[in-house]
């Protein structure tokens, strides 16, 4: 199946009224483009069901004020490939998760503003057998492949020293609908006055600005134990004692790593982390996040198979029973409340 991207002004609460049941997925320019040629299994398998079942299916570019025409319309389904959050009785969100191949399909939002972030995880319920198979599929995948959400740079380029604090640096002004509570400055800032005799790497992110960038570089200090690099980020989880972000994915990807995380913003992975507030118990943080012991592998394991879902049509079934569980039969005969 291949979608047509149709026009901004395509949409209007007329054509909402006039149309028989159909699925929107709202998405923005590189989401779009990849939908529409197939390129998301999953999301392809919902579109062929939908029209199996006699639904149509259209792809939008996303817009919030056509978003917020189609939830206030309250019919047909919508999918926002978006993070912007919400609830409606008619829509969705889904956005790929942290790792490629697993995605969100959630009913408020995405990342932290996701349902993940509300949930209570119990690592008593998981099996410890099945969680390091898992552990070790991921490990192989993305740690021995050097592969991560953007390209890094050869492993064993850089030499890291070991028992080292890995900060990785990300946006510098608070992304749309997410929530730091510090800011990049006051955590690297609160890092290099508590690292003691650790060395401190500070990798930037690739989104980076030219003039964070530049902020980012004058913290580098070798004489003092700090250093802004470009090392791969398999390299530094590898090496590091305990990883610093914001938000940022990394601190997901250390799991694999087996790597406590100290984060100082909200997330919806902070089940399996330390979040820190306030700058002045940085020290404090490191050390409970050092001190725990932590169930990496049980966390990555109930995190990606119970509460995201695999990018493949094997998938749909759960796709297809959250819509079900929220009312939404999509022509599934059988499915509802009677």
């Amino acid at each position: 199946m291949q979608l047509d991207l149709r026009p901004a002004d395509w949409l209007s609460r007329r054509r909402l009224d006039d149309l028989p049941d159909t699925l929107f997925f709202h998405a923005r320019d590189k989401l779009a483009a990849t939908l529409a040629r197939g390129g998301f299994r999953l999301l392809t398998a919902l579109a062929d069901h939908a029209i199996a079942r006699g639904w149509g299916v259209e792809l939008l570019p996303y817009q919030a004020d056509a978003a917020e025409i189609c939830l206030r319309q309250g019919g047909h389904l919508h999918v926002f490939l978006e993070d912007r959050p919400g609830y409606a009785a008619n829509a969705f969100y889904a956005v790929p998760s942290y790792l490629r191949g697993y995605w969100y399909f959630d009913e408020i939002g995405t990342r932290n503003n996701s349902s993940h972030r509300l949930r209570r995880f119990d690592e008593r319920l998981l099996s410890d057998r099945f969680a390091k198979g898992f552990h070790g599929k991921l490990a192989a995948q993305f740690i021995g492949r050097n592969f991560s959400k953007f390209r890094q740079a050869p492993r064993g380029e850089s030499e890291i020293a070991p028992g080292c604090l890995a900060l990785f640096a990300q946006d510098f002004e608070v992304p749309r609908h997410h929530k730091h509570y510090l800011t990049m400055p006051e955590l690297i800032e609160a890092a290099i006055a508590v690292r003691k005799d650790r060395v401190l790497y500070i990798k930037p992110h690739p989104n980076n600005s030219m003039a964070e960038l530049a902020q980012l570089a004058r913290y580098h200090a070798p004489d003092q134990g700090v250093f802004v690099t470009q090392a791969s980020i398999h390299d530094l989880l590898a090496a590091c004692a305990c990883v610093l972000t914001l938000t940022s994915a990394v601190g997901f990807e250390a799991f694999m790593h087996r790597k406590p995380v100290v984060l100082a913003g909200q997330t919806d992975f902070a089940q399996n982390a330390i979040t820190l507030t306030d700058a002045g118990k940085l020290e404090a943080a490191i050390a409970a996040a050092l001190a725990k012991d932590w169930p990496y592998e049980k966390f990555l394991t109930w995190f990606l198979r119970q509460n995201c879902v695999e990018d493949h049509p094997r998938a749909l079934p759960i796709v297809l029973e959250r819509l079900h569980a929220k009312g939404i039969r999509l022509g599934d005969p059988g499915q509802g409340f009677y």
